[in-house]
Protein backbone atom coordinates (compact mmCIF):
# COMPACT_ATOMS: atom_id res chain seq x y z
CA UNK A 1 0.00 0.00 0.00
CA UNK A 2 0.84 3.55 -0.19
CA UNK A 3 0.91 6.08 2.73
CA UNK A 4 1.66 9.55 1.48
CA UNK A 5 -0.67 11.10 -1.12
CA UNK A 6 0.21 11.19 -4.64
CA UNK A 7 3.10 13.72 -6.33
CA UNK A 8 3.24 14.73 -10.40
CA UNK A 9 4.47 11.73 -12.80
CA UNK A 10 7.97 11.71 -13.52
CA UNK A 11 9.61 10.31 -16.09
CA UNK A 12 11.35 6.57 -14.88
CA UNK A 13 14.92 6.54 -15.75
CA UNK A 14 17.98 4.15 -15.55
CA UNK A 15 21.39 4.36 -13.24
CA UNK A 16 24.22 3.69 -15.54
CA UNK A 17 27.29 4.82 -16.24
CA UNK A 18 27.45 7.81 -19.01
CA UNK A 19 27.62 6.25 -22.66
CA UNK A 20 26.81 2.54 -21.31
CA UNK A 21 25.10 0.83 -23.87
CA UNK A 22 21.37 -0.10 -23.18
CA UNK A 23 20.87 -3.93 -25.09
CA UNK A 24 19.55 -5.36 -22.04
CA UNK A 25 15.66 -6.07 -22.19
CA UNK A 26 15.57 -7.15 -18.38
CA UNK A 27 14.60 -4.21 -16.13
CA UNK A 28 16.73 -5.02 -13.48
CA UNK A 29 16.05 -3.88 -9.69
CA UNK A 30 18.12 -3.73 -6.19
CA UNK A 31 16.71 -4.76 -3.37
CA UNK A 32 18.72 -3.84 0.02
CA UNK A 33 17.98 -5.19 3.11
CA UNK A 34 18.31 -3.73 6.77
CA UNK A 35 21.03 -4.22 9.05
CA UNK A 36 21.70 -1.13 10.61
CA UNK A 37 25.41 0.26 10.59
CA UNK A 38 25.95 -3.53 8.42
CA UNK A 39 24.42 -1.38 5.54
CA UNK A 40 27.67 0.51 4.54
CA UNK A 41 28.34 -3.20 3.05
CA UNK A 42 25.67 -2.00 0.63
CA UNK A 43 27.96 0.55 -0.60
CA UNK A 44 30.60 -1.77 -1.70
CA UNK A 45 27.95 -3.96 -3.63
CA UNK A 46 26.79 -0.86 -5.56
CA UNK A 47 30.47 0.02 -5.77
CA UNK A 48 30.97 -2.80 -8.34
CA UNK A 49 27.88 -2.66 -10.05
CA UNK A 50 28.42 0.85 -11.18
CA UNK A 51 32.47 0.01 -12.05
CA UNK A 52 30.80 -2.81 -14.86
CA UNK A 53 27.98 -0.98 -15.87
CA UNK A 54 25.13 -2.91 -14.68
CA UNK A 55 22.48 -0.93 -14.76
CA UNK A 56 19.59 -0.19 -12.26
CA UNK A 57 16.19 0.48 -13.24
CA UNK A 58 14.68 0.96 -9.86
CA UNK A 59 15.44 0.49 -6.39
CA UNK A 60 13.20 -0.94 -2.84
CA UNK A 61 15.57 -0.83 0.21
CA UNK A 62 14.20 -1.53 3.92
CA UNK A 63 16.12 0.28 6.89
CA UNK A 64 19.70 0.90 6.28
CA UNK A 65 18.44 -0.21 2.55
CA UNK A 66 16.37 2.84 2.46
CA UNK A 67 19.24 4.96 3.12
CA UNK A 68 21.46 3.45 0.26
CA UNK A 69 18.33 3.17 -2.31
CA UNK A 70 17.54 6.62 -1.59
CA UNK A 71 20.87 8.07 -2.51
CA UNK A 72 21.21 5.60 -5.29
CA UNK A 73 17.95 6.82 -6.84
CA UNK A 74 18.49 9.98 -6.32
CA UNK A 75 21.71 9.99 -8.45
CA UNK A 76 24.40 9.55 -6.03
CA UNK A 77 27.36 7.63 -7.52
CA UNK A 78 29.28 5.53 -5.21
CA UNK A 79 31.59 8.16 -4.34
CA UNK A 80 29.01 10.17 -3.79
CA UNK A 81 27.34 8.07 -1.89
CA UNK A 82 30.52 7.20 0.18
CA UNK A 83 31.59 10.75 0.86
CA UNK A 84 28.11 11.25 2.17
CA UNK A 85 28.49 8.33 4.55
CA UNK A 86 31.99 7.45 5.24
CA UNK A 87 32.14 9.50 8.77
CA UNK A 88 28.71 8.74 10.05
CA UNK A 89 27.68 8.48 13.61
CA UNK A 90 25.13 8.12 15.97
CA UNK A 91 25.81 11.52 17.10
CA UNK A 92 24.64 12.78 13.45
CA UNK A 93 21.99 10.58 12.77
CA UNK A 94 19.95 10.93 15.94
CA UNK A 95 20.07 13.56 18.74
CA UNK A 96 19.02 12.62 22.10
CA UNK A 97 15.60 13.87 23.25
CA UNK A 98 14.49 13.55 26.65
CA UNK A 99 11.13 11.32 25.35
CA UNK A 100 9.50 8.09 26.91
CA UNK A 101 9.39 7.27 23.28
CA UNK A 102 12.93 6.73 22.19
CA UNK A 103 16.78 7.56 23.08
CA UNK A 104 17.00 9.72 19.72
CA UNK A 105 15.02 12.28 17.83
CA UNK A 106 14.16 10.63 14.37
CA UNK A 107 13.87 13.78 13.47
CA UNK A 108 17.77 14.34 13.10
CA UNK A 109 17.80 11.15 10.84
CA UNK A 110 15.78 13.05 8.61
CA UNK A 111 17.63 16.47 8.65
CA UNK A 112 20.76 14.39 7.66
CA UNK A 113 18.81 12.83 4.72
CA UNK A 114 18.01 16.38 3.47
CA UNK A 115 21.49 17.79 3.80
CA UNK A 116 22.80 15.27 1.59
CA UNK A 117 19.93 14.71 -0.79
CA UNK A 118 17.38 18.06 -0.43
CA UNK A 119 13.97 18.21 0.19
CA UNK A 120 13.17 15.79 -3.04
CA UNK A 121 10.12 14.35 -3.36
CA UNK A 122 9.58 10.44 -4.85
CA UNK A 123 8.35 12.57 -8.16
CA UNK A 124 12.14 14.36 -8.28
CA UNK A 125 14.23 10.86 -8.50
CA UNK A 126 16.14 9.55 -11.60
CA UNK A 127 14.37 6.16 -11.22
CA UNK A 128 11.61 4.25 -9.44
CA UNK A 129 11.92 4.11 -5.50
CA UNK A 130 10.22 2.59 -2.51
CA UNK A 131 10.55 1.91 1.27
CA UNK A 132 9.29 -0.37 3.71
CA UNK A 133 7.69 1.16 7.14
CA UNK A 134 6.16 -1.54 9.53
CA UNK A 135 2.74 0.13 11.42
CA UNK A 136 3.37 -0.38 15.12
CA UNK A 137 -0.26 -0.50 16.06
CA UNK A 138 -1.88 -2.88 13.81
CA UNK A 139 1.65 -4.65 12.80
CA UNK A 140 0.85 -3.76 8.56
CA UNK A 141 3.86 -3.24 6.66
CA UNK A 142 3.57 -0.25 4.66
CA UNK A 143 5.51 0.42 1.54
CA UNK A 144 5.96 4.31 0.62
CA UNK A 145 6.36 5.24 -2.77
CA UNK A 146 5.34 8.64 -2.35
CA UNK A 147 5.92 12.09 -0.39
CA UNK A 148 9.22 13.17 1.20
CA UNK A 149 12.10 10.87 0.52
CA UNK A 150 13.75 11.86 3.55
CA UNK A 151 10.21 11.52 5.68
CA UNK A 152 10.11 8.10 4.35
CA UNK A 153 13.54 6.47 4.70
CA UNK A 154 13.26 8.09 8.50
CA UNK A 155 10.37 6.15 8.89
CA UNK A 156 12.47 3.05 7.31
CA UNK A 157 14.90 3.36 9.51
CA UNK A 158 13.20 4.01 13.12
CA UNK A 159 14.37 1.49 15.10
CA UNK A 160 12.20 1.07 18.48
CA UNK A 161 13.52 2.12 21.40
CA UNK A 162 16.29 3.92 19.86
CA UNK A 163 14.55 6.34 17.94
CA UNK A 164 11.27 7.71 18.28
CA UNK A 165 8.25 6.49 16.10
CA UNK A 166 7.02 8.00 12.81
CA UNK A 167 3.73 9.15 13.68
CA UNK A 168 2.28 9.92 10.17
CA UNK A 169 -1.67 9.58 8.42
CA UNK A 170 -2.84 7.94 11.87
CA UNK A 171 0.38 5.25 11.47
CA UNK A 172 2.82 4.61 14.21
CA UNK A 173 5.83 4.23 12.04
CA UNK A 174 8.84 1.97 12.72
CA UNK A 175 11.75 -0.04 10.98
CA UNK A 176 10.75 -1.99 8.03
CA UNK A 177 12.79 -4.90 8.82
CA UNK A 178 10.60 -6.36 10.93
CA UNK A 179 7.98 -7.46 8.68
CA UNK A 180 10.08 -6.69 5.13
CA UNK A 181 13.76 -7.02 5.71
CA UNK A 182 14.55 -7.42 2.16
CA UNK A 183 12.07 -6.11 -0.19
CA UNK A 184 12.70 -8.02 -3.50
CA UNK A 185 8.41 -8.23 -3.82
CA UNK A 186 9.04 -4.42 -3.50
CA UNK A 187 11.38 -4.44 -6.10
CA UNK A 188 9.26 -6.69 -8.32
CA UNK A 189 6.39 -4.48 -8.09
CA UNK A 190 8.30 -1.12 -9.09
CA UNK A 191 8.61 -3.40 -12.59
CA UNK A 192 11.96 -5.14 -12.36
CA UNK A 193 12.46 -8.38 -14.05
CA UNK A 194 15.30 -9.33 -12.77
CA UNK A 195 16.42 -8.56 -9.09
CA UNK A 196 20.02 -8.37 -7.73
CA UNK A 197 18.82 -8.31 -3.79
CA UNK A 198 21.35 -7.86 -1.09
CA UNK A 199 21.05 -9.24 1.93
CA UNK A 200 22.87 -8.37 5.61
CA UNK A 201 22.79 -11.20 7.73
CA UNK A 202 22.99 -9.71 11.46
CA UNK A 203 25.96 -11.92 12.85
CA UNK A 204 25.17 -12.96 16.58
CA UNK A 205 26.80 -9.97 19.54
CA UNK A 206 30.16 -10.36 20.66
CA UNK A 207 30.41 -11.61 24.56
CA UNK A 208 31.48 -7.70 25.48
CA UNK A 209 28.78 -5.57 25.49
CA UNK A 210 29.85 -1.95 26.95
CA UNK A 211 26.63 0.10 27.23
CA UNK A 212 22.90 0.05 27.29
CA UNK A 213 22.60 1.38 23.85
CA UNK A 214 24.77 -1.51 22.18
CA UNK A 215 23.07 -4.20 24.28
CA UNK A 216 19.91 -2.75 22.28
CA UNK A 217 21.05 -2.94 19.09
CA UNK A 218 22.47 -5.84 19.81
CA UNK A 219 19.33 -7.82 20.91
CA UNK A 220 17.10 -6.09 18.22
CA UNK A 221 19.66 -7.17 15.58
CA UNK A 222 19.22 -10.84 17.29
CA UNK A 223 15.90 -10.53 16.03
CA UNK A 224 16.66 -9.55 12.73
CA UNK A 225 19.12 -12.37 11.93
CA UNK A 226 16.02 -14.43 11.88
CA UNK A 227 13.55 -12.08 9.31
CA UNK A 228 17.44 -12.23 7.08
CA UNK A 229 18.21 -16.24 7.21
CA UNK A 230 14.13 -16.48 5.86
CA UNK A 231 13.98 -13.86 3.44
CA UNK A 232 13.44 -14.21 -0.32
CA UNK A 233 16.09 -14.64 -2.12
CA UNK A 234 16.00 -12.39 -5.64
CA UNK A 235 17.59 -13.54 -9.16
CA UNK A 236 21.02 -13.14 -7.40
CA UNK A 237 21.43 -12.81 -3.77
CA UNK A 238 24.21 -11.16 -2.78
CA UNK A 239 25.13 -12.04 0.88
CA UNK A 240 28.78 -10.83 2.72
CA UNK A 241 30.25 -12.09 4.95
CA UNK A 242 30.14 -10.19 7.91
CA UNK A 243 31.27 -12.53 10.39
CA UNK A 244 33.41 -10.15 13.38
CA UNK A 245 31.30 -7.00 12.64
CA UNK A 246 28.35 -5.46 14.20
CA UNK A 247 25.22 -3.25 13.90
CA UNK A 248 26.22 -0.28 16.14
CA UNK A 249 29.96 0.08 15.61
CA UNK A 250 30.78 2.88 12.83
CA UNK A 251 34.27 2.28 12.41
CA UNK A 252 34.50 -0.49 10.85
CA UNK A 253 33.07 1.12 8.00
CA UNK A 254 35.76 0.48 5.52
CA UNK A 255 35.67 -3.29 6.60
CA UNK A 256 32.26 -3.19 5.93
CA UNK A 257 32.68 -1.83 2.11
CA UNK A 258 35.35 -4.06 1.46
CA UNK A 259 33.14 -6.94 2.53
CA UNK A 260 30.25 -6.02 0.11
CA UNK A 261 32.51 -5.67 -2.65
CA UNK A 262 34.04 -8.91 -2.19
CA UNK A 263 30.74 -10.77 -2.00
CA UNK A 264 29.19 -8.40 -4.84
CA UNK A 265 32.26 -9.45 -7.09
CA UNK A 266 31.64 -13.13 -6.42
CA UNK A 267 28.31 -12.80 -7.58
CA UNK A 268 29.19 -10.44 -10.78
CA UNK A 269 30.18 -13.45 -13.18
CA UNK A 270 26.36 -15.03 -12.22
CA UNK A 271 25.00 -11.42 -13.08
CA UNK A 272 26.52 -10.57 -16.41
CA UNK A 273 25.38 -13.90 -17.25
CA UNK A 274 21.84 -13.92 -16.62
CA UNK A 275 21.58 -10.03 -18.30
CA UNK A 276 24.22 -11.13 -21.58
CA UNK A 277 21.59 -13.66 -22.08
CA UNK A 278 18.56 -11.68 -22.45
CA UNK A 279 17.62 -10.71 -25.91
CA UNK A 280 18.73 -7.08 -27.23
CA UNK A 281 16.38 -4.08 -26.99
CA UNK A 282 15.26 -3.47 -30.54
CA UNK A 283 13.52 -0.29 -31.54
CA UNK A 284 10.08 0.30 -30.44
CA UNK A 285 8.48 1.02 -34.03
CA UNK A 286 10.28 -2.99 -34.98
CA UNK A 287 8.74 -3.98 -31.66
CA UNK A 288 5.36 -2.81 -32.42
CA UNK A 289 5.41 -3.98 -36.50
CA UNK A 290 6.83 -7.21 -35.56
CA UNK A 291 4.04 -7.88 -32.76
CA UNK A 292 1.14 -6.85 -35.90
CA UNK A 293 2.92 -9.08 -38.63
CA UNK A 294 2.18 -12.35 -35.82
Amino acid sequence: MTLFPKGPPRKEGVMRKRNAPDTNEKKVGLALSGGAVLGIAHLGVIRVLEENDIPIHCVAGTSAGAMAGAFLAAGFSFAEMWKATRRMSWGKIGGLTISRKGLFSSKVLQRFMESKIGKKTFADLKIPFATTAVDLMTGECVVIREGSVAEAVRASCIIPGVYSPLEKAGRVLIDGGFRNFLPVDVARELGADYVIAVKLVPQRAPLKLQNVFQILIASLALGMRNNAQNAPDGDVTIEPDLRGLNSYDFDKAEELLRRGEEAARAALPQIQSDLAAAPARLPLWTRLKTALLR
